[in-house]
């Protein structure tokens, strides 16, 4: 487990400038649809899209890349990404005999990327050959919040001589395409009730793909002492404690934890309950 920087020490900007996309008069001309042709607006085979295409064989995820694969036979210069705004969001040429071509997806945006249905077009020249709509977004949900305590067998930070007050969570991405998780914000944690504030926060770094992964904290969340003092927990009954994840691609995920206060000093922590919350509906910008 690596070490971390709280926001508090280092709220610094994270948004990237868009990188620069050097396009030709035929990019420009051909970003969208000509509205005189008709081309076949079909979906290729793979898990992006479904359907038939006679350019488009093949379009894949791998990492943080989308690739597209052209049919040998096709006559096709560029192929055009289109974002779920209309926009031209990126165009590849495609060199003689070249028949994949990639585009940079979560590379390009340190905090938000426009998630939704795109449309490639294949063009050559002037001329529109076809097009094709792929569905590009993630859905993270925050399924579950583990302390160590209670999950001793987990791959914890065994150097750590107080691992047992960290924590995990685990994330479910039921998208298409990876996220990325940059930051976790722990509102009403024990180790918060130590602080000023009620909330703690880190960034983090963490590829998100489709299916589950488990996050470990960089810090002690339901620490109850420290060189400040401790918590008196006669002073508390049962709290809530939520987190929130802040990611790259897709609404931003929450969970809340029931924890009752017991004892004295020291404190005696109980999980009640846990849920997942509604995803933020401001997305992945913050």
């Amino acid at each position: 487990m690596t070490g971390n920087t709280s926001t508090d020490d280092s709220r610094i900007a994270r948004r990237s400038v868009l990188a620069s996309i050097g396009l030709g008069t035929a990019a420009l001309a051909g970003c969208m649809s000509d509205s005189s042709s008709e081309p076949a607006n079909n979906s290729t085979d793979s898990g992006l899209a479904s359907g038939e295409s006679d350019v488009f064989t093949d379009v894949v995820m791998e990492d943080d890349e989308l690739e597209i694969e052209i049919a040998d036979d096709a006559s096709v210069e560029f192929i055009n990404l289109v974002d779920p705004n209309g926009e031209l969001y990126d165009q590849q040429r495609l060199q003689a005999e070249e028949t994949r071509i990639t585009f940079d997806i979560l590379g390009r945006y340190d905090d938000a990327f426009p998630a939704g249905e795109y449309t490639l077009v294949a063009r050559n020249g002037d001329e529109e050959v076809d097009t094709t709509t792929i569905t590009l977004e993630a859905d993270c949900k925050i399924t579950d919040v583990l302390w160590a305590k209670e999950n001793p067998d987990m791959d914890w930070d065994r150097d750590s001589p107080v691992w047992d007050e960290y924590a995990a969570i685990v994330i479910e991405n039921e998208g298409t395409i990876p996220s990325l998780l940059t930051e976790l914000e722990w509102t009403g944690a024990p180790a918060a009730k130590l602080g000023p504030d009620d909330s703690i926060s880190y960034y983090h770094e963490t590829r998100l793909p489709p299916g589950k992964t488990t996050v470990y904290s960089f810090s002690q969340i339901y620490q109850t002492s420290g060189a400040s003092g401790s918590l008196d927990c006669r002073e508390y009954g049962t709290e809530p404690m939520t987190v929130t994840a802040v990611v790259q691609v897709g609404p931003n995920p929450s969970y809340t934890q029931q924890i009752e206060y017991g004892g004295g000093q020291p404190c005696e922590l109980t999980i009640v309950e846990g849920n997942s919350d509604e995803s933020a509906s401001n997305g992945g910008e913050r």
